[in-house]
């Protein structure tokens, strides 16, 4: 036994005499040396990322006029994306803020008609979380009090408590209010990978700008997968299979969006659209769809009247427009001669505030 723990020793002895063991010698200056470069390394890539703002966010120090890259065909769900920077462009005096169900209003219409310029901040199949983080960014990057902020008021805005899309995530870390939280979203592989090239084409001329209003119209789409067929419209006189049910009494995705309107400027005119859907989309009287969809009205009618210079247009009703099968792709996704009478009722409030004595 004692012989066993000499030799122990002695190997030990060896080993540290050669530097192969213990924390002392030539490892120990690899270990150190391997990991300042690697800290080094990461702190560096950061710091570049930083500077590059491939999201163009507007927070690096480097002065860049707004503007991102065209995004890749087909790819309309990197709006997520693109609105950082549309959010923070000051060429735009007024938001449309919502998903899909409002997306066909178009900025350029809006624009002309009231001769305030529109972006479309829209984000496809999102709910109230997402869009409640755009409309803070949008409020966060602007020196002057916004002319208008459009909102589109669809079912998820009747949920019981603030919600995101369980199938869509969103980047909340490129919208978010800390610095911290930003730049933990930077270390990303796709950022570094994908995002930083495509951003440094775009700056060098090789790449396109994204369409800067935000605008991007979805008939053609649905034309491609169909929706134009008779069978796909016969579907339109069935009942909406997509119904969302919210009996609690409680509306906390309302109530989230009243304090944000508590905190808007005065002057900026809000306008709370709830978009049109299908007639056959309503719902059958008494049930409980039907019930769901009266208790929403009535609390969106309450926000509109908790706050001046707020104004509730209301769609989601029966009409003869939402009668009209040639105005929907979908139950709840319509064309652009519904899109255009929205359009213009809200253009005619604007330009009637402006009028004096009116």
């Amino acid at each position: 036994m004692s012989s066993s723990i000499s030799s122990s020793e002695r190997g030990g002895q060896d080993l540290a005499r050669s530097g192969v063991a213990g924390w002392s010698g030539p490892w120990r200056r690899f270990a150190m040396t391997f990991m300042v470069t690697s800290l080094g390394g990461l702190v560096a890539i950061v710091v570049l990322m930083f500077l590059i703002d491939p999201f163009d966010t507007g927070r690096s120090p480097v002065s860049r006029s707004p503007g991102v890259p065209a995004p890749d065909v087909d790819n309309a769900a990197t709006s997520r994306l693109e609105n950082a920077s549309r959010g923070r462009d000051p060429a735009f005096e007024a938001a449309i803020i919502g998903n899909s169900r409002i997306q066909a209003l178009e900025p350029e219409t809006l624009s002309q008609a009231t001769g305030i310029p529109f972006v479309s901040l829209v984000i496809q199949a999102s709910r109230s979380r997402e869009q409640l983080a755009v409309l803070d960014w949008f409020m966060r990057n602007r020196e002057t009090a916004p002319k208008a902020i459009i909102i589109g008021l669809d079912m998820p805005w009747c949920d019981d408590r603030v919600s995101m899309s369980p199938t869509d995530p969103f980047p909340f870390w490129l919208y978010d209010r800390s610095r911290v939280a930003y730049l933990e979203g930077l270390l990303r592989y796709s950022v570094l990978a994908e995002y930083v090239p495509r951003y440094l084409s775009y700056l060098f001329g090789l790449r396109d700008r994204a369409r800067p209003d935000g605008y991007w119209d979805y008939e053609p789409v649905y034309r491609k997968l169909g929706y134009d067929s008779p069978e796909r419209r016969q579907k339109l006189q069935g009942p909406d299979a997509e119904v969302e049910i919210n009996l609690t009494g409680r509306f906390g995705a309302a109530e989230a969006l009243a304090e944000r309107l508590a905190n808007l400027p005065p002057e900026t005119a809000v306008f709370l659209v709830r978009p049109p859907v299908y007639v056959t989309g309503l719902g059958a009287p008494g049930s409980d769809q039907a019930k769901t969809d009266a208790a929403c009205r009535a609390i969106h009618a309450a926000l509109a009247a908790g706050r001046a210079n707020t104004h509730l247009i209301d769609w989601r009703v029966d009409r003869p427009e939402t009668r009209n099968p040639d105005g929907f792709i979908d139950h709840t996704h319509y064309r652009k001669t519904v899109a255009n009478l929205i359009a213009a009722e809200v253009a005619a409030i604007l330009n009637k505030a402006r009028v004096p004595g009116t």
